[in-house]
């Protein structure tokens, strides 16, 4: 059995869309891996079979640009967790990602091949991105959160273990970040206040939810004065 991967991104229908991640499991495994597609695999979601999920940059990256760099990062682990619990039976939502109908302005191109293209959200609404893991023995009559949160599916597979892995999405009112947590901004190897200045700059926010699923809030950053 080859790689089992879902690519997918939310596009305004045109000329424009948000970041675009992919979703894999390789051959024959049941680990499950999420990844920002532009970051070219040098950070990304590992949700493994044995319960260990974490946040990690790839080893070369971390050793090239953030080791001895950012002093606040000692490994190349920005986070770990336990697989959550299960929110119904047999069903974990294991990831969520978040996309406000602003971060809808990058220009597509020819790059951008065998993506699921997502409708965006309506003004001032967001996109939200779910990633379910669901038991083999639990039926799934459709798929999960069609019927009492309106889902609607993007890609699912099977996992070697049996269980079947969801991405579904539905709009959601507008997160509100004001709560968050103040950082202190570092950079990596090479990098300086120059590299903000960049046109269409963008972040990946990471957050906990209260049900121990993971979020990525994909967002534009704004300037001074814009």
């Amino acid at each position: 059995m080859p790689e089992q991967a879902i690519r997918f991104g939310i596009s305004d229908g045109s000329e424009r869309r948000a970041t675009t991640w992919k979703l894999w499991t390789p051959s024959g495994k049941s680990d499950v891996y999420l990844a920002c597609r532009p970051l070219g695999g040098k950070l990304k979601a590992s949700l493994h079979q044995s319960g260990c999920w974490q946040v990690a940059y790839s080893q070369e990256f971390f050793q090239e640009n953030v080791e001895g760099h950012i002093s606040s990062q000692q490994d190349r682990f920005l986070e770990r967790w336990p697989r959550p619990r299960l929110i119904a039976p047999g069903v974990t939502l294991a990831f969520r990602i978040v996309t406000p109908y602003s971060a809808v302005t990058i220009p597509i191109s020819d790059s951008d091949k065998n993506i699921t293209w997502l409708p965006n959200c309506p003004p001032q609404r967001a996109t939200e991105i779910d990633v379910f893991i669901v038991s083999s023995m639990t039926p799934v009559s459709g798929w999960p959160g069609k019927n009492k949160m309106k889902t609607n599916p993007v890609g699912s597979y099977r996992l070697a273990n049996g269980e079947s892995v969801w991405v579904v999405y539905w709009v959601v009112d507008m997160p509100d970040l004001s709560s968050a947590t103040k950082g202190v901004g570092r950079f990596y190897k090479g990098g300086s206040e120059e590299d903000l200045k960049s046109d269409n700059l963008r972040a990946i926010v990471f957050g906990k939810e209260p049900d121990g699923s993971r979020v990525m809030y994909d967002c534009v950053v704004m300037g001074k004065g814009s």
